[in-house]
């Protein structure tokens, strides 16, 4: 007998610090860590990614480094292709070297089965079948696009966004034909994939016994200004509804934790860019509320469960609060207007009780429900039914018993299927 031998694939290092994506590859590798024997591909889109390769070496054993180029478009023919074929692999400026291409292909036949995450990674090393698989898509990209050509100012920039929109509702329902298995993190993302046998892996955070709180009047934000939605909302944030905070309140602070936040200190008044901090807790007990203003993007917010966790009040708009069937007034106060956004931070700045009353329901709703802990049998069940279909030959139930397929059994190399041609 033999472990399972899992592959994992992704563009965010593990080991670098927190925020959402990483948080997310990071908890899920460690599940898997728990059914077998994990390897990561990172498709290493950053220029200072491997400054993160250490600390990732700690908790996985990297089995390969892809190092993306920049590519052009290929002419007419592939921006005809870009905007028409559903199947069309480059819709990013970058691809892997052919010899990166063809490792990866050798790995995948040296594994039971691969769980990538998200859609960029897959496409970057232009492969387009991946029998045997997982596909996590926690931010659909359609959707990224619909809100952010929702919010955009210029006339242009909607147009693109909307067809880009378009663009990858067209691949989204190919999805099914290139990997066993899709996960998303809410349900109100499955439904809007329309798509059969979906299945949802939610956003979770680590359990803290909260620092003891002592919050000022400190209203407070974390997350990465290298996501271009943080910017967009702490910017409309700062614009739109700070003032009319500091008009009632002219001893309030807005602290902004994350990498490169420091951009933002002549955003207004009282503005406080901290850049990245190693424990964001003693800081965030400080707060009487963190916001998430976020207007573009899909997906959920992993920091609306860090803020539940360290018993934090939180004001976020709808799309900031998207996918965790939140109640307005229980576990957080909504609000998608200036005038209201403002109004609610108030209300927490000036009323400990009623910060104190709904940061404990949020709380005990997060214990119930949102710990990475908590969604190891959904990890398993779907590593189980990637196993169990056709091309894994395995019976239900003996997953934990997993031999090793002799290399007859495996897909042959022509089976991961490249990018089909015209």
């Amino acid at each position: 007998m033999s472990a399972l031998k899992i592959l994992y694939l992704t563009s965010h290092w593990p080991g670098a610090p927190p925020y959402g994506a990483q948080q997310r590859t990071l908890q899920i590798g460690r599940l898997l860590q728990k059914l077998g024997d994990v390897r990561l591909v990172m498709v290493n889109v950053d220029d200072d990614g491997e400054r993160w390769r250490q600390a990732t070496e700690k908790e996985f054993e990297l089995a390969r480094v892809v190092n993306v180029k920049p590519v052009s478009s290929h002419g007419l023919l592939g921006r005809l292709r870009h905007e028409f074929d559903p199947r069309y692999l480059q819709t990013d400026h970058a691809t892997a070297d052919p010899e990166d291409r063809q490792a990866v292909l050798d790995l995948l036949e040296q594994h039971d089965l691969v769980w990538i995450y998200h859609i960029r990674p897959a496409d970057l090393v232009r492969i387009y079948r991946w029998p045997r698989s997982v596909m996590d898509v926690d931010d659909i990209p359609s959707r990224f696009y619909q809100s952010s050509g929702q919010t955009a100012v210029s006339r242009m920039r909607r147009l693109r966004d909307r067809r880009m929109a378009l663009i990858w509702k067209r691949r989204e329902h190919k999805l099914p034909e290139r990997f066993t298995v899709l996960t998303v993190s809410s349900e109100d993302d499955r439904r809007y994939l329309g798509i059969e046998g979906v299945r949802v892996l939610p956003n979770g955070f680590e359990p803290r016994y909260p620092v003891e709180r002592r919050p000022g009047p400190i209203v407070g934000f974390i997350g990465t200004f290298r996501w271009s939605p943080n910017v967009e909302g702490v910017h409309w944030f700062c614009h739109d509804v700070w003032p009319l905070i500091k008009r009632h309140l002219p001893d309030a602070r807005l602290r902004l934790v994350g990498e490169a936040t420091e951009v933002a200190r002549d955003w207004g008044d009282g503005v406080e860019g901290l850049g990245r901090i190693a424990d964001a807790g003693p800081e965030i007990a400080t707060w009487s509320t963190m916001i998430v203003p976020i207007r573009v993007g899909g997906g959920t917010r992993i920091k609306v469960l860090e803020a539940f966790a360290r018993k934090c009040p939180v004001v976020a708009t709808r799309l900031g609060a998207f996918g965790y069937d939140l109640q307005d007034g229980q576990e957080l106060f909504l609000a998608d207007r200036p005038d209201t956004f403002a109004s609610r931070c108030i209300d927490l700045l000036r009323s400990p009780q009623i910060a104190e009353a709904i940061a404990e329901r949020a709380y005990r709703r997060f214990l119930q429900c949102w710990t990475w802990e908590s969604y190891a049998p959904i990890v398993e069940a779907v590593v189980e039914e990637v196993l169990n279909g056709p091309a894994g030959g395995l019976r239900k139930g003996h997953m934990s018993a997993l031999l090793v397929s002799p290399k007859s059994e495996l897909q042959t190399e022509k089976d991961w299927t490249v990018e089909p041609r015209w």
